[in-house]
C-alpha cells in the first residue's frame, strides 16, 4: 500500500479498541508509546515550569492514561477529539457504560513512575471530575472547536496527533498555529511526535504519519512563536510493517506571542 492510499485519523473511521489492543499489548510498544511520554510529562511537571488551571488535550485515540500525571497540577481538562469513533468511546468511558476501554494496563506504569501504589478506580474518578468537556473538532476550521469558543489554556498537550492529521509539512505548521491560538501567552505546549514516520496500522488499515524530521519540528515551533525548553528523543526499536517511525520526540515549549 502506497503512502498516498493511507487513511487519516481525522477523516476515516477507526476502531478504538483495536487501536488500544494493538499498541498496549506488547512491551516494546508500551516502552515507546506510553512509558517514554509519561516520563517526559512527569519530569516537566516536577520541574515546576508548568503552572495554571486549565489543560487542553488532543490525541490520536480515546486515551485517558496520558491525563493521569496532570491531575495534581490542573483542575480543568478539555479534550478535543478529531475522530468520531474515538469521541464516542471517550463519552462511554465518562458515563461508565458497559464495554468501556480498559486502562488497567497503565495503572502499574503510573504507580511505578509516581513511586506509590495507585488505586485504579480513584485515578479514573479523578480524571473524570476534571474533564469539563469532550469536544469534536475539525482541523479545517481556524477555531478547531467551532462553534464553541474556549478560553485559552495554560497548557496544551498534543499526544501523537499533529503528524497524523497533517498531510504535508505546510499543513503541520498551519495546524500547529491553530493549536497555538488556544494557548495563553507564556503557556506551555507539550508535544509528543513521531519523527521520520510513515504509517501505523489498525486492523488491516494503514493510517498516515507525516514524514518529517527534528529540524522540521523545531522550525515549525520557532516560526509559530515558541521557545523550546526541553527536547528529548528516543530512537525507535519497532520499525515494522505494523508501525514505522524512526524516533519519538518529547517537546516542551513556551508560547512567546501569537504569530
Amino acid at each position: 500500500m502506497s503512502s498516498s492510499s493511507h487513511k487519516f485519523y481525522h477523516l476515516h473511521d477507526i476502531d478504538p479498541q483495536v487501536l488500544l489492543d494493538t499498541y498496549t499489548s506488547d512491551r516494546k510498544y508500551l516502552d515507546e508509546l506510553v512509558i517514554f511520554p509519561l516520563k517526559g510529562i512527569y519530569k516537566m511537571l516536577e520541574s515546576g515550569h508548568i503552572k495554571g488551571d486549565t489543560l487542553i488535550e488532543l490525541s490520536t485515540g480515546a486515551y485517558v492514561f496520558d491525563l493521569f500525571p496532570f491531575c495534581n497540577y490542573f483542575h480543568n481538562f478539555f479534550i478535543l477529539e478529531f475522530n468520531r469513533s474515538s469521541m464516542k468511546a471517550l463519552q462511554k468511558w465518562m458515563n461508565k457504560e458497559p464495554g468501556v476501554l480498559d486502562w488497567i494496563h497503565a495503572s502499574n506504569i503510573v504507580a511505578e513512575l509516581e513511586g506509590c501504589s495507585v488505586n485504579w478506580e480513584e485515578k479514573e474518578e479523578d480524571v473524570r471530575k476534571r474533564i469539563k468537556h469532550i469536544l469534536k473538532c475539525d482541523i479545517a476550521n481556524e477555531n478547531l472547536t467551532d462553534p464553541v469558543i474556549l478560553r485559552n489554556a495554560d497548557c496544551v498537550f498534543c499526544f501523537f496527533v499533529l503528524e497524523h492529521i497533517s498531510k504535508t509539512q505546510d499543513a503541520f505548521c498551519a495546524n500547529l498555529k491553530k493549536v497555538s491560538s488556544m494557548l495563553k501567552p507564556g503557556g506551555c505546549l507539550l508535544l509528543v511526535s513521531a519523527l521520520n514516520g510513515t504509517h501505523y496500522t489498525v486492523a488491516e488499515h494503514k493510517y498516515h504519519i507525516l514524514h518529517h524530521n527534528e529540524e522540521d519540528v523545531r522550525a515549525a515551533l520557532q516560526n509559530t512563536g515558541f521557545t523550546i525548553e526541553q527536547w528529548e528523543v528516543m530512537e525507535s526499536e519497532i520499525r515494522n510493517d505494523v508501525m514505522y517511525y524512526e524516533h519519538i520526540a518529547f517537546v516542551s515549549a513556551v508560547k512567546n506571542c501569537d504569530v
